[in-house]
């Protein structure tokens, strides 16, 4: 006879060191956001087997990188272990402390949000902070004195922005190839996508195509949104928010200085050192990048490790032969470094 189990859950991951929670969450500050993106948010919850520790388990809040969403880690995925079952192996063999780990939901319409506030894109920074978070200490048992934020790519940039900004809610930041030095790493690709953006009817229709389902087979579409989504984050239109204020003159090429520096304002080699004083109440930063990455991000981050160093912020530096594809090859020895902090 045939014995078996129903399960009242998608139980596809066979995890030994985790069971599997969904959060739903109704936010009050996504609400009215300009792209109609659903406020309700669907994040996905970790926690670790057995009983916890007197002061709570730590917790980890991961970002996921542009177009990425926290929910996608826990897909299956072919010929390799996905993010949580590459974790879970982690945890069991000693590698990766035992803790918490939450998944945010923060996708956009165009695909991603910098995990900041904008009035182009949304309250993504008030969505973790202020409800996310609350909503998973209370309902779990986790130290809230033993938390890090981290993630790769534009979680990365998140995991820098959040972490320099709340030091006393994330004390710990682990961020590999961070979005930073724009000038190298985004206005390059600014100045090649600005003609297509307008030869696409602007960023109006490129919405409307992409409703439709007609934009995202495009061999440069992901060029085209990155610099519509970052556009929207930093620099939206101030009477149009649905619109960007691009720093390039359509028609000559010069760069506009005043817009320009509404960009770099949220450039992490220019925001961090205005944060000089909660940087230094970090109690370790983990910084990691690619020497061949493909957005240029290894000399941003090597300007970050300088500025750093200089404010004397507790920092891990590496650098590993490969590129920005391999991020997720990196997850294991930002882990390990966690683990020796809260060891």
């Amino acid at each position: 006879m045939v014995s078996g189990l129903i399960s009242p859950n998608l139980d596809l991951l066979q995890l030994r060191a985790f069971k599997i929670f969904t959060l739903k969450l109704e936010s009050h500050v996504l609400r009215s956001n300009p792209w109609r993106d659903p406020a309700t948010r669907v994040h996905g919850f970790l926690l670790p087997q057995g009983k916890a520790p007197p002061q709570g388990w730590p917790l980890v809040v991961v970002l996921a990188g542009f177009t990425g969403n926290g929910t996608q880690y826990f897909s299956l995925r072919s010929f390799e272990d996905n993010f949580v079952q590459k974790l879970d192996r982690c945890v069991v063999a000693g590698r990766a402390p035992r803790a918490g780990f939450l998944f945010v939901d923060a996708m956009t319409f165009w695909g991603g949000s910098q995990f900041i506030n904008s009035p182009g894109m949304g309250r993504y920074q008030d969505h973790i902070v202020d409800e996310l978070l609350p909503m998973v200490k209370g309902a779990f048992p986790l130290n809230s004195k033993r938390v890090c934020v981290m993630g790769g790519s534009s979680g990365g940039y998140g995991a820098l922005h959040l972490g320099s900004k709340f030091p006393e809610v994330f004390p710990w930041v682990g961020a590999i190839a961070p979005d930073c030095f724009f000038a190298i790493s985004l206005l390059p690709e600014l100045y090649s996508t600005l003609p297509l953006i307008k030869k696409n009817g602007g960023i109006k229709r490129i919405a409307e195509l992409m409703r439709q389902g007609r934009f995202h087979g495009r061999r440069d579409s992901h060029e085209i949104l990155n610099s519509i989504a970052m556009g929207l984050c930093y620099a939206p239109h101030s009477s149009h928010p649905r619109q960007v204020d691009f720093p390039i003159d359509e028609a000559t090429g010069e760069l506009k200085l005043k817009t320009w520096k509404r960009w770099l304002k949220h450039d992490p080699l220019h925001f961090l050192p205005a944060r000089r004083s909660q940087l230094r109440q970090l109690k370790g930063v983990y910084l990691d990048v690619g020497t061949e990455d493909q957005f240029q991000l290894q000399w941003g981050s090597r300007q970050l490790r300088k500025l750093l160093r200089q404010m004397r912020v507790r920092l891990h530096y590496s650098e590993f032969e490969g590129n920005h594809f391999d991020i997720g090859e990196r997850r294991p020895q930002l882990w390990e470094w966690l683990q020796a902090q809260w060891r």
